[in-house]
């Protein structure tokens, strides 16, 4: 009987890094006092670095994949992974400029265990947001080929009712690109990551994936949510999160990992000491974000990382 020990694995890592902006212009709908100047940006960039150095600490290899979103343009993320520790992984980008008024853009980071060979941005055309970038690679260490999408999701800006037909727009478009691919080949591995602004039991995400592989009361929809049932199993632990965004005292899982049956696959919350703070206001422990209000914070980011951990002996069973 194989042991954990036995098996290869491969890290994936998914992260909302919060207005990653590079400091070489004003942002206009940014108030002054919100503005990365340099040392607030290295600070930052740090911070970011040190949290995915951490994840091999955990997991003793350093994530394949790092799907990354509110990421301004390629110059942040070549100053993240040229001027930090991260140098030595060799991380290469797979990135574009989307239209979107806040001009942040989703990323993704990958190693050289992993080979594109094809990338697609799609893009929503009735209104200004985030592309979802779905790239087809192959994986040496499963020896296979991935579907990957990283999202960014249309936020609740204007109230969750008002802003839900956005997100669905989103919804329709992965899922009619997942469709296409399933079509094709049924046993495709396909592995959706983002930050979707909606909790895993809300009509937009279910809309793609359903709750459980055994789950019959969704069969249409094609994926699986491994972040469904992740807060009851969070609340039977130690642990003091119960989500990857607190809004309000209240946590919630918007950043969710979205496979096909394919793939097998564990799924946690990265909860390092460095990336959590007190929680003044609502008392527990909320994220160390890089703002407080206008006062400069020097934390990373107000969302979690995600971690999905694919055993790689196990793919074909």
């Amino acid at each position: 009987m194989k042991q954990i020990a036995d098996y290869i694995t491969i890290i994936i890592m998914f992260w909302n890094i919060e207005n990653f902006f590079y400091p070489s212009r004003h942002i206009e709908h940014y108030p002054a006092a919100k503005q990365l100047t340099w040392n607030r940006f290295k600070t930052k960039r740090n911070i970011i670095s040190k949290t995915i150095l951490a994840v091999k600490d955990v997991e003793k290899t350093y994530p394949s994949l790092i799907g990354l979103c509110e990421v301004e343009n390629r110059n942040s993320l070549y100053n993240l992974l040229q001027n930090t520790p991260l140098a030595k992984i060799k991380y290469k980008i797979l990135h574009k400029d989307s239209p979107d008024k806040r001009g942040i853009d989703v990323a993704l980071l990958y190693r050289e265990d992993i080979s594109v060979i094809d990338t697609t941005f799609l893009r929503i055309n009735k209104f200004h947001t985030r592309d979802i970038l779905y790239a087809k690679m192959f994986s040496i260490t499963l020896s296979d080929t991935l579907h990957v999408f990283v999202n960014h999701w249309p936020s609740k800006l204007g109230g969750e009712r008002k802003s839900l037909a956005r997100r669905m727009e989103a919804a329709q478009l992965l899922r009619k690109t997942v469709d296409s691919i399933l079509f094709q080949n049924s046993l495709a591995q396909i592995i959706v990551m983002g930050d979707f602004n909606e909790g895993p039991n809300s009509a937009a995400v279910k809309l793609i994936a359903r709750p459980h592989l055994n789950d019959t009361s969704n069969t249409a929809a094609p994926l699986i949510n491994l972040m469904v049932g992740i807060t009851d199993s969070l609340r039977k632990s130690s642990t003091i999160v119960y989500g990857t965004y607190k809004y309000k005292g209240a946590w919630e899982i918007l950043d969710q990992f979205l496979v096909s049956e394919r793939v097998r696959a564990e799924v946690y919350i990265a909860t390092f000491s460095h990336l959590l703070q007190a929680d003044k206001k609502y008392l527990g422990s909320t994220t160390n974000k890089t703002f407080n209000g206008l006062r400069f914070n020097g934390g990373a980011s107000d969302h979690l990382p995600i971690i999905l951990r694919i055993r790689a002996n196990e793919q074909f069973k």
